[in-house]
């Protein structure tokens, strides 16, 4: 079981829409707990070096034209890897998700974050949670404008709401202070090369 802390899989339709589900703390949790951790054993997904289940935006789009009683749940679970691969859980036709690392929703004031500077992606406490919070992440860790999710109005709640996801924040500079250190190493090199670029247009 990849959960350290006590939590459970709860129906959140009222919240998200249909069928929507996501994580709900049964304990206190401290700022910096490990919450989960990936079993690849289990993970609906497989490894980032493994070419299954790896597509482009084209080929995922036509999946989701052929198949169309799976778009939503690829739109929803896809991830991006690089700028045109996303990475589609493995059961992707029976619409399975075998694990919880799929199911922290996106908060744009999350308070958790995912760290994969260890080889194993790794959830931990943003700040101390109360028992009955969801659990959350920002999607902008992983998700560029090309992102399938991208247009989609946000539902987190939070002051700080965005409204429309357009999944540009890797762009911004508050938003790299707040979460590069946390974002996927393909984030990460995507905030470096645009600051290489504006660096050089300074120059210029």
């Amino acid at each position: 079981m990849p959960l350290f802390k006590k939590a459970e899989i709860c129906d959140l339709s009222k919240k998200y829409g249909f069928q929507q589900r996501g994580i709900v703390a049964l304990e206190p949790i401290s700022r910096s707990e490990k919450i989960y951790e990936c079993d690849p054993t289990t993970c609906s997904y497989y490894p980032e070096d493994d070419p299954r289940f790896k597509f482009t935006r084209e080929q995922l789009l036509q999946i989701m034209e052929s198949y169309p009683e799976v778009s939503e749940f690829i739109r929803n679970y896809s991830l991006m890897i690089d700028d045109d691969v996303f990475e589609a859980p493995r059961h992707l036709l029976t619409q399975e998700i075998t694990d919880e690392c799929a199911l922290f929703n996106h908060s744009c004031e999350p308070n958790c974050d995912f760290d994969g500077s260890n080889d194993s992606w790794t959830l931990k406490a943003r700040r101390d949670i109360h028992v009955g919070e969801e659990l959350t992440i920002h999607y902008g860790i992983f998700e560029t404008e090309r992102s399938l999710m991208a247009g989609v109005q946000c539902r987190c709640g939070a002051t700080s709401c965005v409204g429309q996801l357009r999944f540009d924040f890797w762009r911004n500079c508050e938003w790299q202070q707040k979460f590069e250190h946390v974002a996927s190493p393909f984030i990460q090199k995507k905030i470096r090369d645009l600051r290489t670029l504006l660096g050089d247009t300074i120059m210029t």
